[in-house]
């Protein structure tokens, strides 16, 4: 008797349910969840959302219609069996964010699949230094954004964001959004809108910039293309403020990209960058 409930207590063990905060998406906007390792989808009780699970440790979200119940969906965690309970709800507002799911490192260079290479380096390389061969600006309340020339490293598209303070009011960062987009649409609409994710990325949550503070910000793609009438948006917002700014990144820009060869990746499942 003793030793049945042993393992019964080791196999509610083996299965842990952990809540979640709440994913919130819209139609236009795709909201990204991260986790520490390989997870699968066991259960997506509704068809009012799209879910797609981009790498073994990345699943995104996407609204079809505005109309339903909040709910949830819920993922394992293949290594441990941890199962999350994740909530979705709907809210154009607060879709588009980034989640880490249980701690999961916002710094972590995941090498999933078949990936070849550590681009540890490559983010280090593109991180230091003085900005240079700048693809687009954008100012607003003392507050300046630079998209550096983009790199293309093994099967990744890099580029640097420098963001610079110069106002008295610290510049709070909410969330960075990105999107290719038709340049000649003129509403505003979902369906002329592909929101991209990084895969790779050195900013911090809750990252703040002080007055005369400037810092640089590195993320990695999956590579894409874009056609003559398309560009990448990048969206940067401020949290409880209005002083948020828009780029462009657009086909010219792609073709005039710098190629960096990374090193072949080690016998690893994960690299950690370093913090910025």
């Amino acid at each position: 008797m003793k030793k049945s409930f042993i393992i019964f207590i080791l196999g509610a063990w083996g299965t842990v349910s952990h809540a979640q905060d709440t994913a919130y998406v819209s139609r236009d906007k795709t909201t990204a969840l991260f986790f520490k390792s390989a997870v699968k989808i066991i259960s997506k009780p509704s068809s009012d959302f799209d879910v797609d699970q981009k790498e073994d440790a990345l699943i995104t979200i996407k609204a079809i219609d505005a109309n339903f119940k909040p709910t949830r969906i819920n993922v394992q965690e293949i290594s441990t069996a941890k199962i999350y309970h994740i909530p979705v709800e709907y809210s154009y507002g607060r879709a588009g964010r980034r989640i880490d799911v249980d701690g999961a490192a916002p710094l972590t260079v995941k090498v999933i699949n078949s990936a070849e290479y550590n681009y540890s380096a490559v983010v280090t390389q593109l991180a230091e230094g003085k900005r240079r061969d700048v693809v687009d600006h954008e100012k607003t309340g003392g507050v300046k954004a630079w998209v550096n020339k983009l790199s293309l490293a093994g099967n990744r598209v890099f580029f640097r964001l420098d963001i610079r303070n110069k106002s008295n009011l610290p510049y709070e960062i909410d969330f960075v959004r990105f999107y290719i987009r038709d340049l000649k649409t003129v509403a505003r609409m979902a369906t002329h809108e592909q929101e991209i994710v990084p895969l790779i990325t050195t900013l911090h949550k809750k990252t703040s910039i002080a007055h005369k503070q400037e810092i640089a910000k590195v993320f990695g793609f999956h590579r894409f293309s874009l056609s003559e009438d398309q560009a990448l948006n990048v969206e940067l917002y401020e949290r409880n403020g209005n002083r948020h700014l828009y780029l462009q990144i657009k086909q010219k820009d792609l073709d005039d990209l710098k190629t960096i060869t990374p090193a072949r990746q080690q016998p690893a499942n994960t690299l950690a960058a370093n913090t910025l």
